[in-house]
C-alpha cells in the first residue's frame, strides 16, 4: 500500500502517479512522513497526509460487514454525493472545494467502490476493524513550509494494529529490533516528462506528466539514522 515502498521496490503504478501530480520542479523536503511505536502487542504508525487513501484503501478491505465511518472527504468533483453508495451528512464549500461530512455505517464494497470512483479526491477517515484502527484529522492538509523553524511532524493519520509486522509496509529497510523510528523524504523533481498528446493543454500536461528526479529518505532507529537515495520516475 505504501507509495514510498513501491519507488525504492521500482513497482511504480498509477497510485504512485498519483501522489506526485501536485508537485512542479523543485526541492521538497519533509515529505511522507512516518512514526512507528512498536511493542510486544501492538504496532502504531503515525503518518503526514499523504498516506490518509491509502490507510483507508487498506482497512476497507479488512471490513468484515459494516464499519461506521465518520470525517470527510475533499475534493472539486460536485458529483460525488450522487455516485457514492452511502449517505453523506453534510456539504460544505470553500473556494470550489467540497468537504463531503460522513457519519455512517459502510460496508467494505461501497467504501472500496468510492475510492475506485474518485481517485483524486482525499478521504480523511476515522473508522475500525478487527484488524486495526484509523484516525485522520478531518482538515485539508497543508504542505511544510520551506525554511520553517516549525520541525514538520507525522501527526495528520494514526493507524494502531495487533500484527506487529505491519511495520515492514513503512519501514521496509531495515530487518533488527527496534522500539521507536522516525522516517522522512526529500523529493527533488527535476524534470516534468509532458506526454506529447498533452504538450498544448497545460492543465492535462500536469496531471498526465511523470515527475523525474531523486527521493533521498532519512531513517531514524531509536536515535541512529540511516540514509538512501534512489532516482525515479512516476
Amino acid at each position: 500500500m505504501n507509495f514510498i515502498k513501491k519507488l525504492f521496490e521500482n513497482k511504480i503504478d498509477e497510485t504512485v502517479h498519483l501522489q506526485f501530480e501536485r508537485y512542479s520542479r523543485g526541492t521538497f523536503e519533509d515529505r511522507a512522513l512516518v512514526e512507528i511505536n512498536k511493542s510486544k502487542n501492538h504496532v502504531k504508525i503515525k503518518t503526514s497526509f499523504e498516506f490518509a487513501n491509502e490507510f483507508v484503501l487498506f482497512l476497507a478491505s479488512k471490513i468484515k460487514n459494516n464499519s461506521h465511518v465518520s470525517g470527510v472527504i475533499i475534493t472539486n468533483n460536485k458529483e460525488l454525493r450522487d455516485k457514492v453508495k452511502f449517505e453523506i451528512a453534510d456539504v460544505t464549500q470553500f473556494a470550489g472545494i467540497k468537504k463531503f461530512q460522513i457519519a455512517t455505517d459502510i460496508s467494505k464494497e461501497d467504501l472500496l467502490d468510492a475510492l475506485k470512483q474518485f481517485p483524486h479526491a482525499l478521504f480523511l477517515l476515522t473508522f475500525n476493524t478487527d484488524y486495526g484502527s484509523l484516525t485522520t484529522k478531518q482538515k485539508s492538509p497543508k504542505s511544510p513550509k520551506p525554511g520553517s523553524d516549525k520541525e514538520a511532524k507525522a501527526d495528520f493519520c494514526t493507524f494502531k494494529t495487533e500484527d506487529i509486522n505491519f511495520y515492514k509496509e513503512f519501514l521496509f529497510d531495515y530487518d533488527k529490533g527496534f522500539t521507536k523510528a522516525k522516517i522522512k523524504h526529500t523529493l527533488i523533481i527535476e524534470e516534468l516528462v509532458v506526454p506529447k498528446e498533452y504538450a498544448n493543454n497545460p492543465a492535462l500536461a500536469r496531471v498526465n506528466a511523470k515527475r523525474k528526479g531523486k527521493i533521498k529518505r532519512i531513517v531514524d532507529i531509536d536515535g541512529d539514522t540511516f540514509e538512501k537515495e534512489i532516482k525515479f520516475e512516476a
